[in-house]
Order: C-alpha cells, then sequence, then structure tokens
C-alpha cells in the first residue's frame, strides 16, 4: 500500500470524526431510535389510512380530513426523520446535493399540511357541536378545503425551492455538502417569525379556543328530563372523556412542537446560543437538538393515536378488518389443500380442523398426524 494513501485515508478520517456531533455509541442509538420513531410513524398512519377506506363505523365527516392527516405524517416521516438528523449528527450532507431544497420542501410542506389539518378537524368539531343544525361545511367541501391546504403549504414551503441548497465547504482539502438554507441575517429572522406564526402560534390559538369552548359547552349541557343517578353518572363520565380527549389534542400538539420552534428562535435571535466554552456545553447543545427535534416527529405517530385508536369505532373497525385479513386467508388456505390421506406426512397448508377431522379415518396403528406450524432539522428549524 503506498503511505501517501494510508496518511489520505487517516486525514479524511479524521476530518470526517471531527465533522460529526456524536462518537459512534450515541450515533447507533440515535439510529435506532429514529428508526422506530419512523416505523411506528408508517405503520401507525398506514394502517389509519386502511382502517378509514375500508372501516364502517368510523366517522365519515371526518374520515377525509383523518386520511389527509395520516397522509401528511408519513410525508413527514419520510422526508423529515432520516434526513435533518443525519445531516445534524454526521455535520455534512451525505445525499445527492440536489435533493437538498427538495427534501426542505418537501419538510415544511409536509409539516403545514399536518398541522392546519389538525386546526381543520377543531373547527369542524367546534361547528358540529356549537351549531348543530348549522351548514356542514366540511361534510360538503372536504376535498376542496385539502387541495387548499396542500396548496397553500406548497406555496409556502417554496421558499425553501429558491433557498435551499447544498453548499460545499473544505476542511483539510477534503469537500463536503451541507443542506442550509441561503438567506441573509435579516430574511432568515423575518422568515423564522413567519414559520412560528403560521404552522404554531395561530393553530395553537385556534385549535385552544375551539376545544376550550367545546368542552365548557359539554360541561355545562344537561340531558333534558327528569334527573337520573345512573344517567347522570355515566353522562358526566363521558363529558370527561371527551373533554380530556380535546386538552391532550392541544397538550400534545404544543408539547410535540413548541420546543424546536424555541430552539430555533435562540439561534437566530440569541447572538451566543450556538457559542460553546467547552466539551460539557458542546454535548448539551447537541442534547438540546436532538430532544427537541425527537419530540417534533413523535407528533407523527401520536395523531394516529389521539385521533383513532382513542376511538371505540375506529378499533371495532380494525378488529373487523383484521377479522375479514384472517378469514381470506384461511379460505385461500383451505383452497389450497390436497386431499389428505392416512399418512404421517402432513401437509402444511392443512388447517387444524381437517388435521382433526382426518385422524377419524386413520387406522389406530397409524402415528398422529404432524401439523405444521405457520408462522404468523427539524423540518423548521432553519440552520
Amino acid at each position: 500500500m503506498d503511505p501517501s494513501n494510508y496518511v489520505n485515508a487517516t486525514n479524511i478520517s479524521n476530518v470526517i470524526q471531527e465533522l460529526e456531533a456524536l462518537g459512534p455509541d450515541l450515533q447507533v442509538f440515535l439510529i435506532i431510535l429514529y428508526s422506530l420513531t419512523a416505523v411506528l410513524a408508517l405503520g401507525g398512519n398506514l394502517t389509519v389510512i386502511l382502517v378509514l377506506i375500508f372501516g364502517k363505523k368510523s366517522s365519515r365527516d371526518l374520515r377525509v380530513f383523518l386520511i389527509n392527516l395520516a397522509a401528511s405524517d408519513i410525508t413527514m416521516a419520510t422526508f423529515s426523520i432520516p434526513f435533518t438528523y443525519t445531516d445534524f449528527m454526521l455535520g455534512r450532507w451525505i445525499f445527492e446535493p440536489f435533493f437538498c431544497p427538495i427534501v426542505m420542501f418537501m419538510q415544511h410542506c409536509s409539516v403545514i399540511v399536518s398541522v392546519y389539518t389538525l386546526t381543520i378537524i377543531g373547527l369542524d368539531r367546534y361547528y358540529a357541536i356549537m351549531y348543530p343544525l348549522g351548514f356542514q361545511w366540511t361534510k360538503s367541501r372536504g376535498l376542496v378545503i385539502i387541495a387548499v391546504i396542500w396548496t397553500v403549504a406548497s406555496g409556502i414551503s417554496s421558499v425553501q425551492l429558491v433557498h435551499g441548497r447544498a453548499e460545499v465547504f473544505y476542511i483539510q482539502e477534503q469537500m463536503f455538502y451541507d443542506c442550509n438554507e441561503v438567506m441573509d441575517e435579516f430574511d432568515s429572522k423575518v422568515y423564522t417569525i413567519v414559520v412560528f406564526v403560521v404552522t404554531f402560534l395561530l393553530p395553537l390559538l385556534v385549535l385552544t379556543y375551539t376545544y376550550a369552548t367545546i368542552g365548557l359547552k359539554m360541561w355545562k349541557h344537561s340531558v333534558p328530563g327528569n334527573a337520573h343517578d345512573v344517567r347522570d353518572h355515566q353522562q358526566l363520565q363521558s363529558k370527561h372523556k371527551a373533554i380530556k380527549m380535546l386538552a391532550v389534542v392541544v397538550l400534545l400538539f404544543a408539547v410535540c412542537w413548541l420546543p424546536i420552534h424555541i430552539f430555533s428562535m435562540l439561534i437566530y435571535f440569541k447572538e451566543d446560543f450556538t457559542i460553546v466554552q467547552n466539551e460539557e456545553e458542546y454535548f448539551a447543545f447537541v442534547a438540546a437538538f436532538f430532544c427537541c427535534h425527537w419530540l417534533s416527529m413523535a407528533n407523527s405517530f401520536v395523531n394516529p393515536l389521539v385521533y383513532c385508536f382513542m376511538s371505540e369505532n375506529f378499533r371495532a373497525d380494525l378488529k373487523q378488518l383484521r377479522f375479514f385479513c384472517y378469514s381470506r386467508r384461511t379460505k385461500k388456505a383451505t383452497r389450497l389443500n390436497f386431499p389428505l390421506t392416512c399418512s404421517r406426512h402432513s401437509s402444511s397448508f392443512r388447517t387444524t380442523t381437517d388435521v382433526i377431522a382426518s385422524t377419524n379415518q386413520c387406522k389406530t396403528n397409524d402415528p398422529p398426524p404432524q401439523i405444521g406450524m405457520k408462522s404468523f432539522s427539524n423540518p423548521l428549524l432553519p440552520k
């Protein structure tokens, strides 16, 4: 081996280690954590879409919005989870340079769609409960509203297509890329404030008002007729469940997204926030970023739990869908069965019922048949 090649390889390795924010052990931990988050988000939201499409009991009024919410969360998990944390963790953009603005655009777009789908759901519940005899605006115009949400989200996110790019930088004559928003300082601050107001503050105010108003009305509402202890107790329990559900919706939205917005604000409006004096401050900064970023990504698999898996109708549809799939598999396996003979070799396609029935036809001196066992960046964080 040429000694000069060995020196060059050693230098590259040292440079890469210098760029990386964390050591190998913590990198493995983050890869496992974010991979699990992505699997939960993709699996949970795909399940939601299937149940809402094929289910019979889930709310038809909100079905189109819940499907849109799940689709936006899948997009978020696909474009936000793998790219942002690897870019920060490795200190460089390891993907194709042209992919940088596309990823940043999809990150922002999916977040905006998800947030405003949540907001529309809140407004829909507000009008349905506060004005039950009024015009059902979301039911008749659901697809139009969804199209408007995606159009507005694409327009706001198009800034990333213009200003997002993979910039080249050199360390010890080695070339690397950094996916970044190329703006001057003033424009970056303005854009950060706009993102905070549009994607967090305004939706949070709307959700807080709508769900607080709904909860207050449900709490004060009483069933007409004579008082009945059992009925009143059941009604009170029902109110508590509904109010807790609404409180969880707003609380999880705030908990998941507020930290990353605060982190972003500190970067742009606190000049010494990114300046570290020692190794402890450095690791504190890195840990704070990943905690904030993971919380925002966790919202992509929290939404199915809050809006769907806590619904009795959804759980009923899920059970029915699982039973339907199991029945289809059983029927398919039965059709593939071969006639069972009195042999010690049993087909793996046989059902338990077939095997039990066949044993009665076998001679007593034959061994029992063997049953074949079948296994069943912060997307909103400008750098």
